[in-house]
């Protein structure tokens, strides 16, 4: 009896120990707690309906309970020496195995208690259908990325997104979970006594009424909720579009329509599609990362639910720019997808296409120059890995997108698009192309070896190829009370609450002074809200960096010093000539003198921009800059126009290469065509780098189908 009592706790204890030795899993938090939560629940409803002793049912499903949190107490006392425990990750392990554990139990109970000939094959078949059917059903009817179920507790959203917490929505489906247990454990003996038929009324009273609010609590996301929220609709030719009217004016929502339908257009011509007639693809555009999440479960990642019937886009206003394409190639590869979630069983696959065609790994080099400047190209064998699912995951995401989309391309150019979409839904590539895999990475290979590479292309991917992916991470999930400010500081930015960022970066300051980062953006709040004496006070000798010093000038500038602001820009000048990032390159150029100075801050800090006879008067980076600004507000295409032709009296400079495509673009929307048209052709004769000349034969591409597009208006 002993024996059978050290084994319960030591058999635990050492599944707890392998734990450890499993990425994710060796942390006390939501990835272990939600395996603890799915094996504790179909072994309490094993041992509670083959149950032979005469013990009370509370003391063995309390039992059972233990032998999980004994699993759970190595990777807690691993998280607790590498400090990543958190408030979360003990969340995590209290609202996920506990609740499942005794709903298990009690459901093994009932029918053992109802005396069924099989009471352990009805328990199994019941949590097979609450924990895979119910999750079944829900997946291909709802475009939420997040899920609950009282069998494994929950689902927040894509992981990679990292930030994993305990939310209301979860507090309350473990309540909705609870009172499971109580009617289940209660029905038996439900007419035995007034109090049993008491607590069974009140337990179906609080399912009926929590069922009822499951949309308002979170809990589910139907189509029709995310159009309720999201009320600024426009149709287009394919797509229903979906904005949150409150962050949008009806001429961006008008911008993103086009842009939807050129992108669109050119996925369909790369891969060789007929688009069905009358289908619409839906498109829901958040106003920033933190209402998706609230509404779908995915914060920082935009997606594509290509397992519905229904095509669907989800994305951020602030992810739109680089990710539109993307996104949308998943949306219109459905078309030659496999038949059960319309897509490919390799996510590297899925992924490549997208890269391939949208080529967005990075704005400065293409693909071919990102793998060709690692030379340690993977080997046939490794990219078939990268292929599958778990060699997808393997690596940091951008490294899996990067290598390939540089493979998917290479094919798309030199085989034709009908071998792609053969091998794309089974990624069986040997059946569907004329070459063996092999033969076709080698080709890949001596490819990348002729790609020209510099400086900035070995740069670029080191840092592509430096990332770690969320499995390789010693804390991938920690959120310290630093983070969370910092998550609700950019928060409020992107809703453009100012008052409410200067409360949150204050508060961060006060805690965290010595971080430079943080006490940049602190200054800069200052200076926005006018609190230059503030902002001047917080100055001291520990701020070498170059973005402190120079603020240091702006906020003397601000002040009305203008003769120690230019005094400490002199003292600087040199660092700002040495320095190799481009941020600093023209600094100085953008405070020459009080005029350039004065616009310069204007624009930054007031959104206050000079007419056009002081426009004409600034330097080139200025005119530059306050263009930018302008863009970043809601533009007025008049005086983009009328800027913009004064901008191209200029030489032009490719390091602003960034602002002059987003300037062309808004050119093109309002119907600029020839000016946009000699901007252009003032690009096209400068000697731009490789990944500038794709980006500008998109803009040509946008030229062209704006124009087409309107006359067919």
């Amino acid at each position: 009896m002993v024996k059978k009592s050290l084994l319960t706790i030591l058999l635990p204890f050492f599944l707890g120990i392998l734990m450890v030795f499993l990425p994710l899993l060796r942390d006390f938090h939501f990835e272990s707690a939600f395996i603890a939560a799915l094996i504790g629940c179909f072994w309490a409803t094993i041992s509670s309906s083959t149950k032979k002793e005469c013990n009370s049912d509370i003391f063995s499903a309390v039992k059972i309970l233990g032998s999980i949190f004994i699993v759970g107490l190595p990777p807690f006392i691993y998280s607790l020496i590498t400090g990543c425990l958190s408030f979360d990750g003990i969340g995590f392990w209290v609202l996920l195995p506990a609740p499942s554990v005794f709903l298990g139990y009690s459901i093994g109970r009932l029918y053992r208690t109802f005396k069924l000939l099989w009471p352990l094959l009805f328990s199994i078949l019941t949590l097979i259908i609450c924990g895979f059917g119910v999750w079944l059903i829900e997946f291909f009817n709802l475009p939420q990325v997040y899920f609950f179920n009282h069998i494994w507790g929950s689902w927040p959203g894509p992981i990679y997104d990292e930030t994993l917490r305990i939310t209301e929505s979860l507090i309350f489906f473990r309540w909705i979970t609870f009172l499971w247990i109580i009617l289940l454990w209660i029905l038996p003996n439900w007419s035995d006594s007034i109090q049993n038929k008491l607590i069974t009324t009140f337990s179906l009273i609080c399912l009926l009424f929590s069922y009822f609010n499951l949309d308002e609590m979170g809990i589910i996301t139907p189509r029709d909720t995310l159009k309720k929220e999201l009320t600024l609709h426009i149709q287009t030719e394919h797509f229903e579009l979906f904005f949150d009217k409150d962050n949008f004016s009806n001429r961006e929502a008008e911008y993103w329509a086009e842009r939807h339908e050129f992108h669109f257009r050119q996925i369909i011509d790369a891969l060789e599609i007929k688009w069905p007639e009358g289908r619409k693809i839906e498109s829901f555009v958040y106003a920033n990362a933190w209402q998706k999440k609230k509404l779908v479960g995915a914060k920082f990642t935009s997606y594509v639910p290509i397992w519905l019937e229904q095509d669907q886009l989800h994305i951020a206003k602030q992810q739109l720019e680089g990710v539109l394409k993307h996104e949308l190639v998943h949306a219109i590869s459905k078309q030659f997808g496999n038949d059960l979630f319309n897509g490919s069983w390799s996510i590297g696959l899925i992924e490549g296409v997208a890269e391939a065609i949208a080529k967005d790994a990075s704005s400065q080099s293409t693909l071919d120059q990102i793998l060709a400047s690692e030379k340690n190209y993977p080997s046939a064998d490794e990219l078939k890995r990268a292929l599958s699912t778990s060699g997808f995951y393997s690596s940091a995401s951008s490294i899996s997108y990067t290598t390939a989309g540089s493979f998917i391309q290479f094919l798309l150019q030199n085989y034709s698009v009908r071998n792609l979409k053969e091998a794309y839904p089974k990624a069986i590539f040997d059946e569907a192309y004329p070459k063996s895999f092999e033969e076709m990475v080698s080709k890949w290979h001596d490819h990348l070896d002729s790609i020209h590479i510099d400086s900035v292309d070995q740069q670029v991917s080191e840092f592509i190829f430096s990332r770690r992916s969320l499995f390789q991470k010693t804390c991938p999930h920690a959120f310290s009370q630093k983070a969370e400010l910092w998550d609700r500081y950019n928060f409020h930015i992107s809703n453009q609450d100012s008052v409410k960022a200067l409360d949150i970066i204050d508060e961060l300051y006060k805690i965290d002074s010595s971080n430079k980062l943080v006490k940049r953006d602190w200054i800069r709040q200052q200076l926005l809200h006018q609190k230059y004496a503030t902002a001047l006070y917080a100055f001291d000798d520990s701020d070498s960096l170059l973005t402190l010093q120079l603020l240091h000038a702006d906020a003397l500038f601000l002040s009305s010093d203008v003769k120690s602001a230019k005094e400490k820009l002199d003292t600087i000048e040199p660092n700002l000539e040495n320095s190799t990032s481009r941020n600093f390159k023209y600094s100085f150029a953008s405070r020459s003198d009080s005029l350039q100075w004065f616009w310069f801050l204007s624009a930054r800090y007031n959104q206050r921009f000079p007419d056009s006879l002081d426009f004409k008067k600034l330097s080139y980076p200025n005119q530059i800059i306050i263009i930018s600004k302008m863009l970043e507000q809601q533009p007025d295409a008049t005086t983009i126009s009328l800027f913009s032709s004064i901008l191209l009296e200029n030489n032009l400079e490719t390091d602003w290469f960034d602002i002059y495509e987003r300037m062309i673009e808004q050119l093109v929307f309002s119907k600029e065509f020839e000016l946009a048209e000699s901007w252009i052709r003032a690009l096209e004769e400068k000697e731009l780098r490789l990944r500038y000349r794709e980006r500008l034969q998109e803009l040509i591409e946008w030229n062209y189908f704006v124009q087409q597009y309107s006359l067919q208006l």
